[in-house]
Formats: structure tokens, sequence, C-alpha cells
């Protein structure tokens, strides 16, 4: 394993606690909301918002940014498809243990993340962008920057809304296997259904 080269001071005023907490809420957005709508303009919202406020890019881009207008929808929907199941499945390995300890090591060999610390002397993880990095990467970044510090929510918590598919953090709904919007209704359809994340294998 690489170790990491150095700890990243947090902006002034930012919380280690709360900085992870958004990280989680930056991939629990793309897997929930962005990845299942398989649109552009989400997508480039999600990039622009959620998560360039939670990441450290370590290089300028060379190459130019590519706007909206650009993009072409049916490439967006394929990606956009294909990372959220491959986010999925690994949000859901990431509920054993020894999983999540491969996952760990493998984050931080590629460099996803890197030490960090807030003005408290609270220490965790930042999620490291690079140019041309994978959206796969992207969103993986985010995901280890948050299960490195706090590994046991995943293998305690998470779960996927049996109703909707979504994925969320909650000990007593995972039990039931329903999330909090259909824990008082017998209404399954309430929105359009997205396809249901790949299961870990």
């Amino acid at each position: 394993m690489t170790p990491s080269p150095l700890v990243m001071a947090l902006p002034a005023g930012a919380r280690v606690a709360t900085f992870t907490e958004g990280c989680r809420s930056a991939a629990l957005d793309f897997v929930n909301r962005v990845g299942a709508s398989r649109g552009k303009e989400q997508l480039v919202e999600w990039l622009r918002g959620p998560y360039r406020s939670h990441v450290v890019t370590l290089a300028r881009a060379s190459h130019r940014v590519i706007s909206p207008a650009a993009l072409r929808p049916s490439s967006v929907q394929k990606l956009l498809t294909r990372t959220r199941e491959q986010i999925g499945a690994t949000l859901l390995s990431l509920c054993d243990p020894e999983e999540g300890v491969n996952f760990g090591y493998e984050a931080l060999a590629a460099g996803l993340v890197y030490r960090c610390q807030d003005k408290r002397g609270a220490q965790g993880w930042v999620p490291v962008a690079y140019p041309r990095m994978r959206l796969l990467d992207r969103v993986l970044s985010l995901v280890a920057a948050d299960h490195l510090l706090r590994a046991g929510d995943y293998e305690s918590m998470l779960f996927q809304c049996s109703a909707c598919e979504a994925v969320a953090f909650d000990r007593e709904r995972r039990a039931l296997g329903i999330c909090s919007a259909h824990a008082h209704s017998d209404i399954r359809e309430l929105a359009p259904r997205p396809a249901p994340l790949a299961a870990a294998g």
C-alpha cells in the first residue's frame, strides 16, 4: 500500500465530521438521484456542486472544460447507468467487513484520498481529483473518504430500500428493508422507479 504523502488542512471553519458527512451525502446523491436520472444536466450540476465542494484538485486539467451542450445524451445515459451500477455494487459490498478492508487498501493505493486535518486537530480523509479522472473514481473517492472514517456505519446501517431502490444509512430501517419515505405508506410507486443496483458479487 502506498502511504499518503501529506496531511492536508481543511479550510478554516471546516470540521472533519461535517466534511465527511458531506462526502457521504454527495455519494448518495449521485446514486439515488443523478445516476438514476441519466441526465447530463444533473451530472454537470452534481460535478460543479456537491462533488467539487468536497474534493481537492492536485493539478489543473490541461484539456478544455466540456460544457453540457457538448455531451451526447446517449453517451451520458450509458455512463451514468454503468457508474451507478458499479458504485451500487461497491456500496453494498461494504456491508462485509472484509470487503471493507480490501476497499480501503485499494482506495489508498490508487491515491483516491489523502489524510486531512481540521483546526481542532481531528483527522479524516479528503477525496482527490485528477485531470481526466473517471467518473467512477470520482464517486469512489467520496465513498472512500467516508468509509475510512466510519466503516462501522456501512456494516450496521447501510441498506437498499426494497420499495424504491434508494440506498440509505439507517439502522432501524435496515432491519425493515424499507426507507423512511415508505415507512408509513403501502404505496410503492410514489415516483419513477430507478433500475435496481447490481448486487455485490
